[in-house]
């Protein structure tokens, strides 16, 4: 997880510029949902499904975005959820596929790209983190010694 820390603020302007204008609302949130359902972070993905309702996405996005049938998205939506999901599910370790690189160039500027995977490195360190967390939070009859078991053992 450090090294997705490491990554992200190593891109925080470049995160800045994307939220502070270089990338539209709806265009973030899309690749937030997507990497959080790469990433099997049910959280993030519900709070995210409900910002990018508010951002203007459409529920058939939505729905596409789910059910990875990405040919219901614009062009643009659909290469900047292709890059991002490719590099989440990567783990960031490996540069782009340079097949991948070429399918994408011709909606997204380089910038663009760029930005799109600083927002894509935060939401899955958000995703990490948040199902770290969950699954460290189990409740007390389930986890080994927990109250429930030790009133039962006596």
């Amino acid at each position: 997880m450090a090294e997705h820390a490491a990554g992200l603020w190593a891109r925080t302007p470049t995160l800045w510029i994307a939220y502070a204008g270089g990338l539209d609302a709806s265009l973030r949130e899309r690749v937030m949902v997507a990497v959080s359902r790469a990433n099997s972070c049910s959280g993030c993905t519900a709070v995210h499904e409900r910002w990018a309702l508010r951002s203007g996405v459409t529920d058939e996005e939505l729905e596409a975005i789910g059910l990875d049938d990405l040919a219901r998205l614009d062009e643009r939506s659909r290469a900047a959820v292709v890059y991002a999901t490719a590099l989440a599910e990567a783990r960031f370790r490996r540069p782009p596929d340079p097949e991948l690189l070429a399918l994408v160039r011709p909606h997204l500027s380089r910038y663009e790209l760029r930005a799109v995977e600083a927002v894509a490195r935060l939401i899955a360190f958000a995703n990490l983190s948040a199902n770290t967390m969950r699954s460290r939070t189990t409740p007390a009859a389930r986890r080994p010694g927990g109250r429930r078991n030790i009133a039962r053992a006596a």
